[in-house]
């Protein structure tokens, strides 16, 4: 393996928070020996001469980008959420927090309409997970093809200034199947989704065993998936919700049509699973 080192500059405000979240992380991820030799070193951070944030970090030169999802992929993202989880029930998760924070942040930049669908959809990933406790993990943030090389059997996977704690198990997976078709904008048709679920749902009882993995679960996690995507990406931009975006109108599609997509009903069981 061939380690370059790579200078990143913020160019904005919003830059030097992501350099300084990504370096937070770096420093994190330098102690899990899990993920040695898959994510850069934070060689060196400090302000250059113009003001401007900056880090230095590693860079692997592997074989280039890979659009499957692998078991190496699978291996990196179970690696990953073991290094930071939290069993929890998702009304008391970091990420139930992050939705309903990003809801408020978007309050007065979108329509009424447009915010009741959303906080609508949110209320159901609520109502579908109330009696639900499962595993909230370490999430990559941009777990896509872009940002990862293949190195043999591992992944060297950079950019981590998107990086949370707490985000459902099944982002990572979800985003890296799904991104890459909504941005490209092609349809992300009923049957295309269903597959993007299978595959989170192999995902889910391969690396958390211990959970209970119902359809239900696995279709209100893709519907936190899809939400905490779209509120992430219209905050980024403005904050504003453009449905001539593609990946604001394939997942806004997608979030509008849940009733038939998402497995069983919404309404809560009466007992654990």
């Amino acid at each position: 393996m061939v380690t370059y080192s790579l200078v990143k500059t913020a160019a904005d405000d919003h830059g030097e928070l992501q350099l300084a979240h990504e370096a937070r992380w770096l420093r994190e991820l330098a102690e899990v020996r899990e993920l040695e030799g898959q994510v850069p070193r934070l060689l060196e951070e400090g302000v250059d001469p113009d003001g401007r944030r900056y880090l230095v970090v590693t860079v692997a030169q592997g074989t280039g980008e890979t659009r499957a999802f692998t078991p190496g992929h699978e291996r990196f993202l179970a690696s990953l959420g073991k290094a930071r989880f939290r069993s929890t029930d998702f009304e008391v998760s970091g990420c139930c927090e992050e939705l309903h924070g990003a809801l408020r942040r978007l309050d007065g930049h979108v329509s009424r309409k447009a915010l009741a669908a959303l906080e609508a959809a949110y209320h159901d990933c609520e109502t579908a997970l109330l009696y639900w406790t499962g595993p909230y993990v370490l999430s990559q943030g941009d777990f896509a093809p872009w940002n990862i090389r293949t190195l043999g059997p591992q992944l060297f996977v950079y950019d981590w200034g998107n990086a949370r704690s707490e985000a459902s198990p099944l982002d990572d997976v979800l985003h890296y199947v799904m991104i890459q078709r909504a941005l490209h904008g092609r349809a992300v048709t009923q049957e295309f989704l269903h597959s993007a679920m299978k595959r989170a749902h192999d995902f889910a009882l391969l690396a958390y065993p211990e959970w209970t993995w119902r359809p239900r679960v696995i279709g209100a996690l893709t519907l936190v998936y899809l939400l905490g995507a779209l509120l992430h990406h219209a905050l980024s931009n403005g904050p504003r919700l453009d449905r001539k975006d593609p990946l604001v109108r394939c997942y806004w599609n997608l979030i509008q049509q849940r009733s038939a997509w998402m497995p069983g009903n919404l309404r809560p069981q009466g007992e654990r699973d």
